[in-house]
């Protein structure tokens, strides 16, 4: 099989894996790294020397790389600001090229459905960097999901607790921001780092392969302990058109980074699985059964997918734009539940300095997140005393995000 011919924009913060992935991938004579998009080589010195030692083509804009690359690079790779992903993803769609675009594809569903059109009217592919969907564990518990081996999906509950310094906020302009350059970044557990958690809920609510269930309604309560302007701590119940509830815990306030832990509650069976380990299943007629994690990077795994899609060894992009959809309505129905993100008061807080930076910890958040885990309760269900009540908001048909703060 060709090599598949990889242009990446960006060659610090994340853009780092996206090369890596790609090297991998050039390794196997499975890739490419034909292009790389630097702004500042100054900054870089070193990887530009290696770069063109490869005889990688460097360009200072994106704007030069979609101008100068047709016809050599078959797939541009995105791993830019949240708030660039529609603008970049149309354009290399347009201009005729295949993309990947890193979580999450949009942050408004009126941008996602605009970004859904270009790429039907387009030649070219967009593949989402949700990796979830691209590792084996995750792709064969939906299997067994939609031959109906668990039954009807009946719930499905995730919980993710990481640790986030200040230097975590501090890394880009964009990080942590609601708006930022006039766009919306939503940045936050819901729509970032923990995405793909919230991802995989609606992905295991849905019995339909490819497919993740459509949001109806969503109860959320959004938080913030960082002082920044986004949130850092959340919850959600999401109702989904076959009647399953998604719910969803996630804090960057915790003691320390814990490996997202996702249950799926069937008719017939229930599945348990923490990321990076082997799905477990007990069935109700007594068997059980365990998928082992093959132990592949899912990061890589998304780039062999285009690639392999490409080349037409795979009969699938494993994480589509309009796969994507369930998640941005109900990021956009989290925010409209919630209507605003709470202060965490100082009082219920730990602050510290810590690795050179200031750690923020919520006291008894561990507890907090496992009762609620437990109980299938947001937190002011739980009587949390910082936590704020919601009503539900429904998404019958919505198709605007407009809010401000």
């Amino acid at each position: 099989m060709k090599p598949v011919s990889f242009g990446v924009v960006g060659v610090g913060g994340y853009a780092r894996m996206h090369i890596y992935a790609v090297e991998v991938l050039e390794r196997e004579g499975l890739g490419k790294l034909s292009s790389v998009v630097i702004r500042n080589p100054s900054k870089y010195r070193g990887e530009v020397a290696r770069l063109e030692g490869k005889g990688v083509n460097i360009y200072r804009s994106f704007e030069d790389m979609l101008e100068n690359e047709a016809g050599n690079v078959e797939i541009i790779t995105l791993p830019v600001a949240i708030h660039q992903h529609k603008d970049m993803t149309i354009a290399a769609l347009k201009t005729g090229f295949n993309v990947i675009v890193e979580k999450p594809p949009a942050v408004t569903i009126q941008d996602l459905d605009e970004m859904i059109r270009v790429e039907r009217e387009s030649p070219g592919f967009c593949a989402v960097g949700f990796q979830s969907q691209s590792e084996c564990t995750v792709r064969s518990l939906k299997r067994r999901i939609c031959e109906g081996e668990l039954g009807e999906i009946r719930e499905v509950v995730v919980k993710g607790r990481w640790k986030r310094l200040d230097s975590y906020y501090e890394r880009n302009a964009w990080a942590g921001k609601f708006i930022y350059d006039g766009k919306y970044v939503l940045d936050g557990t819901v729509s970032n780092p923990l995405s793909h958690y919230l991802m995989n809920g609606l992905y295991f609510a849905s019995m339909s392969w490819g497919e993740a269930a459509n949001p109806v309604r969503v109860r959320a309560e959004l938080y913030r302990a960082h002082r920044i302007e986004g949130e850092d701590t959340s919850c959600l119940e999401v109702e989904v058109e076959n009647g399953a509830r998604v719910f969803f815990f996630a804090t960057l306030c915790g003691p320390t980074d814990e490996m997202p832990v996702h249950e799926v509650v069937g008719s017939k069976g229930v599945a348990r699985w923490t990321k990076g380990q082997d799905v477990h299943i007990e069935y109700s007629d007594g068997r059980a059964e365990i998928i082992k994690d093959d132990g592949a990077d899912g990061r890589i795994e998304v780039f062999r997918n285009a690639a392999r899609y490409l080349r037409g060894a795979d009969g699938e992009i494993n994480c589509t734009l309009s796969m994507t959809r369930p998640f941005v309505l109900t990021l956009n129905g989290a925010y409209e539940s919630a209507g605003a993100i709470r202060d965490i008061p100082k009082r219920y807080l730990t602050i510290r300095r810590e690795g050179g930076s200031v750690s923020t910890l919520i006291n008894g958040i561990v507890k907090i997140i496992d009762e609620a885990f437990k109980q299938r309760k947001l937190y002011s269900d739980l009587g949390v005393e910082w936590a704020y009540p919601t009503r539900y908001f429904s998404l019958k048909d919505y198709e605007f995000f407009k809010m401000s703060l």
